[in-house]
């Protein structure tokens, strides 16, 4: 049988990686988002000059919104702090929005997750890291639990789907 327009070999690489996606679509949702009593989330807004080598490697569609900034601009962090670890969690892993693995390191309720997003303005318009995932790994390097940061174009906050704040 001859399709029109598709070989045999386009239909059949269409269909793995259709396959693929669901299977990642499908281990993605296995995993179970951290509750909110089990840490406790902080944003640190603060205000801070930009200097010109920190703009961000990209052009304004209109030549007049280039960044050019006289004062401070509202700058980003995040501080996370695990208050429980469920059995098994040994590991945090933070991963970005391009799947760059910012944070490796031992699970311990003692320290706090601090992440540096950068400039508001930044996030909201997406140019640099907009979203991050915090993920509980066991000893066998397993996802147990995550717990994910996103921020949204129209600057909403979101920690695990739920509104935290506004940008």
């Amino acid at each position: 049988m001859v399709l029109p327009c598709v070989t045999m070999r386009k239909a059949v690489y269409i269909a793995l990686i259709a396959l693929s996606g669901f299977a990642a679509f499908g281990q993605d949702a296995e995993v179970p988002l951290k509750p909110d009593a089990e840490f406790d989330f902080k944003l640190d807004y603060s205000f801070k000059e930009r200097m010109l080598n920190e703009k961000p490697d990209y052009q304004a569609a209109d030549p007049d919104k280039k960044l050019t900034s006289t004062g401070p601009l509202p700058y980003l962090k995040t501080e996370l702090r695990l208050l429980k670890l469920a059995t098994g969690e040994v590991r945090v892993k933070v991963i970005n929005h391009k799947g760059t693995t910012v944070i490796n390191r031992k699970a311990n309720t003692d320290s706090a997750i601090k992440i540096d997003w950068g400039f508001s303005d930044d996030v909201k318009d997406q140019v640099v890291s907009h979203s991050y995932t915090i993920l509980l790994l066991n000893d066998d390097k397993q996802i147990l639990s995550k717990i994910i940061l996103q921020a949204e174009a129209d600057g909403t906050f979101l920690v695990n789907g739920q509104k935290r704040g506004r940008l």
